[in-house]
């Protein structure tokens, strides 16, 4: 009997990949194995799944967790993923775009906070971050595959060119730590680009006193519209075409660029501007 994996799954079924839909299988076992190891599951801990494709690696979860709720968008795969392994009483299958899905509904009867895994769709990474980041209260950890680059951006520190929204962003919630890298080759089809596994450790705490969540997000979010520009000029509209002017109470030199500031900045910008504007 030849042994199972998404190659012949996808031989056996007659399916092409989907490039709309940013299809790129895993298809080595043992990095499978290490990206659930880094997990560090507990047989009491549910697991969600971003992606589940024809259910190969949920099955490898599935026997290290109490539960997997595997989220896939492609209903041909989620078929053949039920098929294959819907006998299995501990995972539970559901159809649906995981950017449009009510998160909270779909694991409500799971033990939370739970643990997340998921191969992404390079083209959407960052949205699905944003979707994990507001959604951060569900989860205590997570191991993402994603563009080395996206990998980059999430571990950057201030004064480097990854350095940006996302790293400002996910830090006041997540911790982001790389693990290894994984290359073309052991995907099906081969992406174009290396790939890095991610550890995501949720903090039950934002490390940061963030007074207006919103706003901090306005104003990391435009101060990186336009990089090239200083921060003062990043912020002009924000700031009334400069009536407000907040950078020696919030500790920032006005004429560095958006790259150039730390999180601690930003914050203490925000939480300023909160009682200005």
């Amino acid at each position: 009997m030849l042994r199972k994996t998404p190659a012949s799954f996808l031989r056996s079924y007659s399916i092409r990949p989907s490039k709309s839909l940013g299809q790129n299988f895993l298809n080595e076992p043992h990095l499978m194995d290490k990206l659930i190891d880094a997990l560090e599951l507990y047989p009491d801990e549910d697991v969600l799944e971003i992606g589940s494709g024809f259910g190969f690696m949920t099955h490898k979860i599935a026997q290290h967790a109490l539960g997997v709720v595997a989220v896939e968008k492609d209903k041909k795969l989620l078929d053949i993923a039920k098929k294959e392994y819907g006998l299995q009483k501990n995972i539970q299958f559901v159809q649906g775009d995981f950017l449009k899905i009510n998160l909270p509904a779909t694991v409500k009867d799971c033990h939370l906070p739970m643990k997340m895994i998921g191969n992404i769709p390079y083209n959407i990474s960052s949205q699905i971050l944003f979707q994990l980041l507001d959604n951060h209260f569900l989860f205590s950890a997570g191991v993402l595959t994603l563009q080395k680059e996206v990998a980059a951006r999430l571990t950057a520190k201030a004064g480097t060119k990854d350095y940006g929204i996302l790293a400002i962003l996910l830090a006041t919630r997540i911790a982001c730590k790389k693990i290894f890298d994984i290359e073309p080759g052991s995907f099906i089809p081969p992406p174009k680009v290396t790939s890095t596994a991610v550890r995501l450790t949720f903090l039950k705490q934002s490390p940061h006193v963030i007074h207006n969540l919103k706003l901090f997000r306005q104003v990391v979010k435009e101060a990186f519209g336009t990089r090239r520009k200083t921060i003062q000029n990043a912020l002009k509209k924000l700031l009334k075409n400069g009536r407000i002017k907040p950078w020696e109470t919030a500790q920032i030199d006005p004429k560095l660029r958006p790259e150039q500031i730390p999180i601690e900045g930003y914050v203490r910008l925000a939480n300023l501007l909160n009682t200005l504007l």
